[in-house]
């Protein structure tokens, strides 16, 4: 299945991995056919969405992310300005993301909170609540 954000398009085979097409700013992709991701080769990806400059991947015990940031929605800490490889978003690993989202300047995950150590990882979050 796929997603597709402004003129990207993006999709999940469970054989072949995850791939891009169109044209979008994050790895300067200017293609019409669908092209492997290949720095995800090896993980195992459960979902995938774009946003307008930066797509958000969920695998295993991670959430990745790659593109540009504007308000922070790369996950990656105070002075990334954007990753044209996917990386490792900071504070939510070892979290099973479930689904994830992405939009013009925001990341949203959706994760499984059924077992207390899970529980302990969000709690131990660093998240404003003001």
């Amino acid at each position: 299945w796929g997603q597709n954000q402004i003129n990207q398009s993006s999709g999940i085979n469970a054989e072949y991995g995850v791939f891009c097409w169109g044209q979008n700013q994050i790895n300067r992709l200017e293609c019409p056919y669908p092209v492997p991701l290949d720095d995800l080769y090896g993980w195992n990806v459960h979902d995938i969405a774009p946003g307008k400059n930066h797509h958000v991947i969920t695998a295993d015990y991670s959430a990745i992310a790659m593109g540009k940031t504007t308000m922070g929605e790369l996950g990656m800490g105070p002075g990334t300005k954007s990753s044209s490889r996917p990386d490792k978003m900071h504070g939510v690993d070892g979290l099973k993301s479930i689904q994830c989202a992405a939009g013009c300047a925001h990341t949203l995950l959706l994760v499984d909170d059924s077992d207390s150590e899970a529980k302990k990882l969000i709690d131990d979050l660093d998240v404003n609540h003001d």
